[in-house]
């Protein structure tokens, strides 16, 4: 989707310390044989902060930067992987109610890893309506710290190096209609919901894990299906490889950024190159632009991983203006988006 008049006005980040993959080893946590295959140096741990506190902090920044005031905030989505506090209550507007509170719509939004870009893509459809206000608040927050979640294990199992920990952060944008430091070209989603059954193979819908004490083996979910399933497999993968380079090269295109003027490209985070080449070799752009050695500290951050990305490549000065970005991800489903910006000022 062709995006006009659509600006990124701020932009937060909520990063805990990380913890060293060879101290996860020494607790026994995690194996030494992963951490020297996988390429993970670490991965960011929040403690018992919460994963909405985290988003406030972030979307507090955002407003900040963006200078804008709570008025002009017309809609509110947060973007969510796992629980987010007690059954039957609301993130969303725990998040509106710390930052710029009113009574604009709030919605939580559950897309896993491409939260944020979903998130993103729904405020373009707002902000292109005649709804009145000109700016929206995205934000995201993941804490994996839970009990029934493994943050070094949880994909143990499924043959890669992508995501194999996970880290706790916050993040958040704002959107605008009137102005940014970073225009949005371009934006899409795609569905593969014929893939959903990888990530269910052998488990019950009902009741739900975590009500009757089972932990997330996401990993043992897929190998299992790889397992049973070798050439259903195979296609899904060609399948999910195929959109996502068709959805890539479709936004690029759409954005009128061909892929040799890519100054830089964010990504569901990696510890290792394989899954770099794999996403962005096939659409023209070097895996260098990529964010490998980011990730590699702060491991795999839930719906957070793009606007992480983005808020520490402007705030290490890797981006000047004129650049773009390109932000390709998808999520389990599986859901996949894309994104081409702009830089017009730092």
């Amino acid at each position: 989707m062709k995006v006009g008049n659509i600006f990124l006005a701020g932009i937060g980040a909520c990063i805990p310390p990380s913890v060293g993959v060879d101290e996860a080893v020494r607790q026994g946590r995690y194996s030494a044989q992963e951490r020297d295959s996988s390429g993970w140096r670490g991965a960011a741990v929040a403690g018992d902060l919460p994963a909405p506190q985290m988003a406030v902090l972030a979307a507090r920044q955002a407003l900040a930067r963006a200078a804008c005031a709570p008025s002009d905030i017309g809609m509110v989505i947060h973007a969510t992987t796992l629980h987010q506090g007690p059954d039957g209550w609301s993130p969303q507007h725990y998040v509106q109610r710390h930052t710029v509170g009113g009574n604009a719509p709030a919605f939580e939004l559950r897309q896993a890893c491409n939260g944020m870009l979903c998130g993103m893509e729904l405020s373009c459809h707002y902000l292109g309506s005649s709804a009145g206000r000109p700016a929206t608040l995205v934000t995201g927050a993941d804490n994996f710290g839970a009990p029934l979640v493994d943050r070094w294990r949880y994909a143990a199992g499924a043959g890669t190096n992508r995501a194999s920990i996970l880290g706790d952060a916050g993040t958040a944008v704002v959107l605008s209609a009137w102005d940014g430091f970073a225009r949005l070209l371009a934006i899409g989603s795609d569905s593969l919901p014929e893939l959903e059954e990888m990530y269910r193979e052998g488990t019950p819908l009902f009741p739900p894990d975590c009500t009757v004490g089972r932990s997330a083996q996401v990993g043992a979910r897929l190998a299992r299906y790889a397992r049973r399933h070798p050439d259903r497999a195979a296609r899904a993968r060609a399948l999910l490889e195929e959109a996502r380079i068709s959805l890539a090269r479709r936004t690029l295109e759409e954005a009128g950024v061909p892929p040799g003027k890519v100054t830089r490209a964010t990504h569901v985070l990696t510890g290792g190159e394989r899954y770099l080449r794999a996403v962005l070799q096939p659409i023209g752009i070097d895996p260098r632009l990529g964010m490998l050695d980011f990730g590699r500290n702060v491991g795999h951050l839930g719906v957070s991983d793009h606007v992480a990305s983005l808020n520490h490549l402007l705030e290490t000065g890797q981006l000047d203006q004129g650049d773009h970005v390109l932000m390709l991800g998808n999520g389990v489903g599986a859901a996949l988006s894309c994104a081409v910006l702009e830089i017009l000022h730092r």
